[in-house]
């Protein structure tokens, strides 16, 4: 095996401004970790065992990285690294390798454990790698692109052309350089020859386009030795790597989780899927003999797939067939890959900002100004909301709702739960469609029902004044494909109104007795209550008890299922005060849970005002069944601790910070370094029983959970199913007969 590599990191990266302004490209952070450490572990994996690391901008900065990347890097200053190429840095660096093959790589990719193996197993002496997906194109151009062609196709061909502006077409091309490459020991010597020829103090003939060598790249390398007659095979991958030039780029790195999965992991992943189509087999009623034939693909391939020994490419590849052959929406084979770190993402205040983005609204003058920053908090696959940072941008003066300067949006289908910090204005059209403007403090929340159009401003200029807005989907967003068929207009007819209860109870009741086939004679008749008095229930009347429990059991249903719960005027947007709150606040050992605005038209949704106390060192251990966002909002750091599988782990949320916790994931939150005094106005007093808590200087975290797809309805179904068997639910291991 090659045991080691040069990696070339000497760059200025001055396209990642403002990330690379006071550090290199390679050790900016994607997941707490630099970026070049995903390199160096993907490359120990294969067997490397020894590092020559090459620094030029910003050098002393990997001195203070040296214990993270490795007793097994060596440090090689470049000091002509703003004014060479990086050919001059390979030189430098293949003067400090022992006798053999070695690697070279970028400082600035990040690539799937996948693609460094294929590189390794590839058979030529010297290979590259090559993302057909040429994601270069959208983030610099093809003419910056370093693209290949070969001289055959298939996942390993011969190189023809390789560099910049090679005058092909980027119909011509197989992809882009990927950044890596194999110099096995048989091509060693060649590699040699060529630097020499290039860098030797002899006369030796330099082909004109590399003159002088010192500003060249390593595609020129490869180019002149293609040109000479050497043999360099292109490894062909399709995703799975990433060139870090861009905010845009580090931005897509850190949410391509699967680029920094294990081989391990993404044996686990794949096999996860396979779980989802065997289950589907047994759906269809067909075993995996049939299912090949049916799909013309080999059974090798789908046991392969169900024990996750297939590249994630071909698990997709596969879901999308039976997607196609059957009767199956994609969404029920495909399972998105768990970008968590067992059960936990954090998102740092750095991260958050590289989303930045500022949305202009007109003023009273019909000028575009701004009006929001908006900025991404913990997002994951894994959950069902979308956490913001928004900075309100517009600034008023007054708290009149019809204030000119206020943009009103249109509402939006998520549902939103929103925690106020500083003096923000929040403004919503309530139900008779009239303005309304509420002013809003630290600490205030509020909850707003899809659609209900709404805005928010600051009121004082001089003041940090922005919202953490939470929103989500419940089981209508997961209904949204029936939506779309079946027309909105017309399911409108099934519910009714939440602000008509009469309307409510009239569609509830005809919906349950035609689903059932059931004339109201009939009704009537099964239920032993008189027809006019069917007749008045049918037309929205309130049934008494004993009429429910009659009607219930004449419908096959549960007496809850013909229940309705009246939405009152002020429970479409739910304003809480945290001055209310605090009055009911939940004291723990070591927490105090101050609850915020609730609804009880979503009864999982759960939003704390969480102050963690100094008495937590550690905090009590947390664990519910929902999905649980998290937002440092104090002025103090917090330690989030978990455990999942027996692993422990854990990471500190600094103020600015957000992280994500799965369901069932036990985790604790603990006041990280010393006592702090409380800051001006911070403390305040909590009524516990009869008596008041006062806790000043606590850390402040704004906690939301929500159910997800585990809603209560969810789990008590779940509950009904066969314990001999309700396991394989989600992990299905077999067929549905033996």
């Amino acid at each position: 095996p090659i045991e080691q590599a040069v990696v070339l990191a000497a760059g200025c990266g001055a396209r990642l401004s403002p990330h690379t302004d006071n550090r290199p490209t390679a050790l900016v952070t994607v997941g707490d970790k630099p970026l070049v450490w995903y390199t160096l572990q993907a490359l120990r994996r294969q067997g490397v065992r020894r590092f020559v690391l090459c620094r030029g901008w910003q050098a002393e900065k990997f001195d203070d990285q040296r214990e993270q990347l490795g007793a097994d890097v060596t440090f090689l200053d470049c000091p002509r690294f703003a004014t060479t190429g990086m050919l001059e840095t390979l030189r430098l660096g293949a003067s400090l390798l022992q006798v053999g093959g070695f690697y070279v790589a970028y400082g600035d990719i990040v690539f799937r454990a996948s693609c460094a193996r294929r590189l390794t197993e590839c058979p030529s002496d010297l290979a590259v790698l090559v993302n057909s997906d040429v994601p270069g194109i959208q983030s610099k151009g093809f003419n910056q692109v370093e693209a290949v062609t070969v001289a055959t196709s298939g996942q390993t061909a011969s190189v023809r052309r390789i560099g910049k502006r090679r005058g092909v077409g980027e119909d011509a091309i197989a992809g882009e350089f990927g950044g890596l490459v194999k110099v096995a020991a048989g091509a060693r010597s060649s590699i040699d020859e060529a630097l020499a020829r290039l860098f030797g103090a002899s006369e030796a003939v330099v082909p004109w386009w590399m003159d002088p060598p010192a500003g060249c790249s390593v595609c020129d390398l490869l180019q002149m030795m293609v040109d000479g007659g050497a043999s360099v095979r292109a490894v062909v991958v399709s995703g799975g790597w990433h060139e870090v030039n861009t905010p845009h780029d580090l931005m897509r790195v850190r949410n391509d989780v699967a680029v920094f999965l294990s081989e391990d992991e993404t044996r686990a992943q794949v096999a996860a899927m396979g779980a989802c189509l065997l289950s589907e087999a047994n759906d269809l009623k067909r075993p995996l003999e049939i299912v090949a034939c049916e799909l013309n693909i080999e059974l090798e391939k789908l046991q392969q797939l169900c024990s996750g020994e297939l590249d994630v490419g071909e698990a997709l590849a596969i879901a999308r067939r039976m997607s196609e052959v059957y009767p199956v929406p994609l969404g029920d084979l495909w399972m998105d890959m768990d970008d968590t770190s067992c059960g936990v993402r954090r998102c740092s205040l750095e991260a958050s900002r590289l989303t930045s983005r500022v949305l202009t609204r007109s003023d009273r003058n019909q000028q575009q100004s701004p009006y929001y920053e908006y900025r991404d908090a913990a997002m994951t696959r894994c959950a069902p909301f979308r956490p913001e940072w928004i900075k309100q941008l517009r600034v008023v003066h007054d708290s009149l709702p019809d204030n000119p300067d206020v943009a009103m949006n249109n509402g939006h289908f998520m549902m939103q739960t929103t925690l106020f910090v500083g003096p923000v204005n929040f403004y919503y059209r309530d139900r008779q469609g009239c303005l309304v403007c509420e002013e809003m403090n630290t600490g205030d929340s509020n909850f707003i029902t899809p659609f209900v159009p709404h805005s928010f401003t600051s009121r004082d200029e001089s003041q940090e004044a922005y919202i953490v807005a939470v929103t989500f989907g419940g089981s209508v967003r997961k209904a949204l494909t029936e939506f779309a068929r079946v027309g909105a207009d017309k399911i409108a007819s099934l519910t009714g109104s939440g602000a008509d209860l009469s309307s409510r109870r009239r569609c509830l009741l005809r919906r349950r007795a035609a689903a059932e086939a059931l004339c109201p004679e009939q009704l009537s008749a099964g239920s032993g209550i008189g027809s006019g008095r069917v007749a008045a229930l049918m037309d929205g009347a309130a049934p008494a008890e004993g009429e429910l429990q009659a009607l219930a059991a004449a419908l096959h249903v549960r007496p809850q299922d013909l229940l309705c719960t009246p939405m009152e005027d002020d429970e479409e947007v739910v304003v809480t005060r945290t001055s209310q709150t605090e009055a009911v606040a939940r004291r723990w050992r070591t927490y105090v849970f101050v609850p915020l605005a609730r609804t009880v038209h979503q009864p999982d949704l759960k939003t704390f005002d969480l102050r963690v106390l100094q008495s937590a060192r550690p905090g009590e251990q947390i664990s519910v069944g929902l999905h649980s966002f998290v937002y440092n909002f104090g002025v103090r750091p917090v330690e989030l601790r978990w455990t999942k599988g027996g692993e422990e782990l854990s990471t500190e949320l600094q103020p600015g910070d957000s992280a994500y916790v799965a369901p069932l994931v036990d985790h604790s939150f603990s006041v990280s370094g010393t006592d702090v005094p409380p800051e001006p106005g911070s403390a305040s007093s909590v009524a516990d029983g009869f008596h008041k808590v006062e806790h000043p200087g606590a850390a402040r975290l704004f906690v939301v959970r929500v159910p997800g797809s585990l809603t209560g309805e969810t789990l008590g179904e779940f509950s009904t199913f066969s314990e001999t068997g309700r396991m394989r639910v989600g992990r299905e291991t077999m067929r549905w007969y033996n």
